[in-house]
């Protein structure tokens, strides 16, 4: 099912790539930067570990295919929690690429986006990687400027088990 999944992303993915140039002129994206690259930095709390406060902090490339649709070519993502009594615990960087939407202005310059992200993640903590996923909502302030929700899902494989991180937290995003 998995396979599946990233399959179908894949070609959703390639769809949207081919046929980006006819999009992005005929909807008149002219008045906005086709290439951008964006900081994501998030502070919240890993629901699965006994811990205090984690932290999320990325950076990515993001092409815009359309006014309202860009497409996340590459980032990387660290997610990070300290855990009771041993400081410093599970420790992911991820790869990930995905497709990112937002609204028509709402009011003034702000409007909403919705982000998806699927990728890689390897956690130093316990040696182990997997399917890593992320889900952004929230809005932005300025162009440059978003402030949101995400929601980050790191699935880890072992032997003869699986465990899966999920990650929670406000991110203040900056993009330029």
């Amino acid at each position: 099912m998995k396979q599946f999944v990233a399959s179908l992303f894949l070609m959703f993915f390639f769809v949207v790539t081919v046929s980006a140039q006819r999009w992005f002129g005929d909807d008149g994206g002219a008045d906005m930067k086709r290439n951008q690259w964006g900081i994501d930095l998030g502070v919240g709390k890993m629901t699965d570990v006994d811990g205090s406060v984690g932290f999320s902090g990325g950076i990515r490339y993001q092409y815009n295919v359309h006014r309202f649709l860009g497409v996340d070519v590459f980032g990387v993502n660290y997610v990070g929690q300290t855990v009771r009594g041993e400081g410093l615990g599970p420790s992911v960087l991820q790869a990930m690429m995905g497709l990112r939407g937002k609204t028509p202005t709402l009011y003034q310059d702000i409007s909403a986006y919705l982000g998806l992200r699927l990728g890689y993640g390897y956690d130093f903590y316990v040696e182990e990687g997997g399917l890593a996923l992320e889900l952004n909502l929230g809005i932005n302030i300025t162009p440059h400027l978003s402030l949101g929700y995400v929601f980050n899902m790191q699935n880890l494989k072992f032997e003869n088990a699986s465990a899966k991180y999920k990650f929670n937290g406000l991110r203040l995003g900056f993009v330029f």
